[in-house]
């Protein structure tokens, strides 16, 4: 056998072997795609005005960066008492980049008042009222929300308090307040 022959006969086998994982990954990398912009103005809509814009864009930009490293298929913590394995489901970025399109007229065109009322249309419309404990694919807005409000960064917000509730601390300091957050 000759080498060009066999390295064909390599090259063949990409095409016919399913790379599923791969391919997964390659549908959530370009989340937001042409979205960007309509992200942004969505979490400026949903996240506290008093974060700020900045800190309002770096959230959005963690949200963005959690939806392309989503890996549907991944084992996810049974939890304490419950014996059955799940995985993740499929990628939420589809769904999330037909939401933003559906919102972007009003939430880059229309004024505060109209950007609100259209993220709360489209939330009633999907019959959403509960935020989820974790992002679960149901509305970009529900899950940007999800995503933030359940963060430890949320909490010290609520609390103008550094307390870091997801962080893992030390004994040392423990018996101390936490920093107030200015």
């Amino acid at each position: 056998m000759r080498r060009r022959t066999l390295l064909r006969w390599i090259a063949s086998l990409g095409g016919a072997i399913r790379f599923s994982g791969l391919r997964a990954w390659a549908q959530t990398a370009g989340f937001p795609a042409a979205q960007e912009e309509t992200l942004a103005a969505l979490a400026a809509v949903v996240l506290p005005s008093e974060l700020g814009p900045g800190r309002i864009r770096d959230i959005a930009r963690r949200f963005e960066r959690w939806v392309r490293e989503y890996r549907p298929g991944a084992k996810m913590d049974h939890g304490y008492g419950f014996t059955r394995l799940r995985t993740k489901p499929l990628s939420p970025a589809p769904a999330y980049l037909r939401q933003l399109e559906s919102l972007r007229p009003a939430l880059l065109n229309g004024d505060a008042a109209s950007r609100h009322q259209a993220v709360e249309a489209a939330l009633e419309e999907a019959k959403l009222t509960d935020l989820p404990r974790t992002p679960d694919g149901r509305h970009v807005a529900l899950d940007l929300m999800a995503f933030y409000f359940r963060s430890s960064d949320a909490n010290d917000l609520c609390y103008h308090a550094a307390i870091g509730r997801d962080l893992c601390r030390g004994l040392k300091g423990s018996d101390n307040p936490p920093r107030e957050l200015r």
